[in-house]
């Protein structure tokens, strides 16, 4: 039995950790567990903060703490499942302006995570930045949406029209044009269901398809299954 452990950046993450990862993942006899980043105390109800990565350094400090409170474990490996979108480019943050003005997206993506490991120097801690947010997955087959919302077929139409045949990763990081952007543009239903909708539409698209169509979440999935 081998243990993977995933940090994830929200809630639609760690649902489709937990609904699609986990299954996958029990089938080569490795147990996946996640939890969201740690941000802070909620003082209203008195417990810890979590999701979001306004900061790279609770990023990394999170993903230390967790290493660590393993205190060595045999057979456990770390992951991140973080959006390239909005990634913190404080200085504490390892997404250089030099990384950041590489054009290419997948040579870009590429540097940052080597970068990430050099930062959190742990040798069992792989790094992943989706490419350019977890909504790139759903653009693999956005079809699947009519389940969610069967009266928005006009939408989907559009929005796949708009998107035309740009692999799902390389649609970019902007505001108005981000995946999550150009859903709710289409199906403005969307941006109060995300994290619920979200991972049950890219459960539906399923992983086959999610891995043909996302080179760089295959590259990824391929890593943690030969660990």
């Amino acid at each position: 039995m081998k243990y993977l452990q995933i940090i994830v950046e929200g809630s639609s993450e760690e649902y489709f950790v937990n609904d699609t990862l986990v299954k996958h993942f029990a089938q080569i006899n490795t147990f996946v567990s996640c939890r969201k980043i740690k941000t802070g105390w909620d003082r209203i109800n008195k417990k810890p903060a979590k999701g979001g990565l306004s900061k790279y350094i609770k990023f990394k400090n999170d993903v230390l703490r967790w290493i660590e409170s393993d205190r060595g474990r045999a057979n456990t490996y770390y992951t991140s499942f973080i959006d390239l979108y909005a990634f913190p480019k404080d200085t504490d943050s390892p997404y250089s302006t030099q990384i950041q003005n590489i054009v290419d997206p997948y040579q870009r993506i590429t540097a940052l995570e080597v970068a990430i490991a050099l930062d959190i120097n742990q040798l069992k801690f792989i790094p992943y930045v989706q490419l350019h947010e977890f909504e790139s997955l759903l653009l693999a087959d956005p079809d699947k949406l009519i389940t969610m919302y069967p009266e928005a077929q006009q939408g989907i139409i559009e929005l796949k029209r708009a998107i035309g045949n740009t692999s799902p990763e390389e649609i970019n990081e902007s505001p108005h044009t981000a995946p999550s952007k150009r859903i709710i543009q289409y199906l403005p239903y969307y941006e109060g269901q995300k994290a619920q909708v979200g991972p049950l539409v890219a459960g539906d698209i399923g992983l086959t398809l999610l891995r043909s169509k996302c080179p760089h979440f295959n590259e990824w999935i391929t890593k943690l299954e030969s660990i």
